[in-house]
């Protein structure tokens, strides 16, 4: 028996797999089911991990079972593997808006751990919450966290949490590309050319992300210590609070909340 199936093979799965690897886990220790022959024969040969595009069959000769796929694929194929689903087996999702209930009722009430991993998974530095349902043990929420930590940190929530941690930490990496998309637009246009610009904008996130990581002081004194009054900092922060940039921010994080409230129903 395998001990454990990715249901889905795409950008998450695939991230996820690697990161098992990473971690120490044996190649025949897992199965990817993708229905794609393309993205099959990709994992295949880059990771050499063994696929199937029977999801029925992987789910069957597994203990633990990954879901994997878009949101709006779910119930079909929740339907598909049903059958297949027996007792004591435990269900993970990675399915952003679903709600733990719709693989109870679908699965006949397993064990069910519902998470939100985030794409920078696929370099091992993502992160990733974890809620359990009402029939997942301590030793569930385990294996979950087990599996998940391989690539990138996480912590566990209530459900009722999920739907702002997609909109926050889900979400999160793209707010972080659409600023350094602006932000690279925005050296351009000041004279500095394509390679300068890469180089200065995308050492700046790393160093910034490593610093907040690393300095306990916090976001709001480390933009204190770069803001001297009247300098060039303050003219461009003062200028984004003059914007409500803060306000607008909060404004799309709630949408993205809202968007993965309509995904669950």
């Amino acid at each position: 028996m395998s001990r454990l199936a990715i249901i889905g093979g795409g950008f998450m799965g695939g991230a996820l797999a690697e990161g098992l690897l990473d971690a120490g886990w044996h190649r025949d220790s897992f199965v990817v089911a993708e229905v794609s022959r393309d993205r099959r024969e990709f994992l295949t040969q880059h990771l050499r991990v063994r696929t199937t595009e029977n999801a029925p069959a992987a789910v069957a000769d597994a203990g633990t079972v990954l879901f994997a796929v878009k949101p709006q694929s779910v119930r079909d194929l929740l339907a598909a593997v049903a059958t297949a689903f027996t007792p004591g087996k435990l269900a993970i999702s990675i399915c952003a808006g679903i709600r733990i209930a719709a693989f109870e009722q679908a699965l006949g009430n397993p064990a069910v751990i519902r998470t939100m991993p985030n794409t920078p998974a696929a370099v091992g530095m993502g992160v990733t919450a974890l809620a359990r349902g009402r029939f997942a043990s301590d030793q569930h929420l385990a294996t979950a966290l087990n599996i998940l930590s391989a690539v990138g940190r996480v912590v566990v929530v209530d459900e009722a949490q999920m739907d702002a941690v997609t909109a926050v930490s889900g979400t999160g990496p793209a707010y972080v590309f659409y600023l350094a998309e602006a932000l690279l637009d925005a050296a351009m246009a000041e004279g500095l050319n394509r390679e300068q610009a890469h180089m200065l904008v995308y050492q700046t996130f790393v160093g910034a992300a490593h610093l907040l990581q690393h300095d306990s002081a916090g976001p709001v004194e480390l933009r204190r210590r770069v803001t001297s009054p009247n300098g060039t900092t303050h003219a461009a922060v003062t200028h984004l609070q003059g914007q409500n940039w803060a306000g607008l921010f909060k404004d799309a994080v709630h949408k993205a909340r809202l968007r993965a409230e309509e995904l669950g129903r």
